[in-house]
């Protein structure tokens, strides 16, 4: 790599590369992390054997805390609150820009429509 050169770094594909996490990378499965691919465990990363924060001296210094934010706004929210999607799961689909963000696709905007319930606890 020549100084000044840019380069760029594949997150989104290392984190979903089937070499690595098998077939099913590109789904949900959270009971992957109890048993890790011994593949996994060459991705440089600081946390969860993913690129998501990156590694190394340019590895995200906030990591931790959006870890703990990211759990506690889950924790708050899933106690309180029923999620159901307000349309099809195939009228959405992700943009990556800086960030990767629901767009629902009969009209290009970035939105998740929900319809969100109280859980009524008896």
């Amino acid at each position: 790599i020549a100084k000044g050169e840019t380069l760029l770094i594949p997150i989104a594909a290392i984190n979903r590369d089937k070499t690595i996490w098998g077939d099913d990378a590109h789904e949900f499965r959270p009971e992957r992390w109890e048993t890790v691919p011994e593949e996994a465990n060459r991705i440089p990363g600081v946390w969860g054997n993913v690129l998501t924060f990156l590694g190394g001296p340019r590895a995200c210094i906030g990591y931790r805390f959006s870890l703990v934010e990211t759990k506690a706004l889950l924790f708050t929210l899933l106690r309180a609150f029923e999620f159901d999607l307000a349309v099809p799961a195939t009228d959405i689909i992700k943009k990556s820009a800086i960030v990767q963000r629901p767009v629902l696709v009969t009209d290009g905007r970035n939105q998740m429509p929900l319809i969100i319930r109280p859980i009524s606890r008896t």
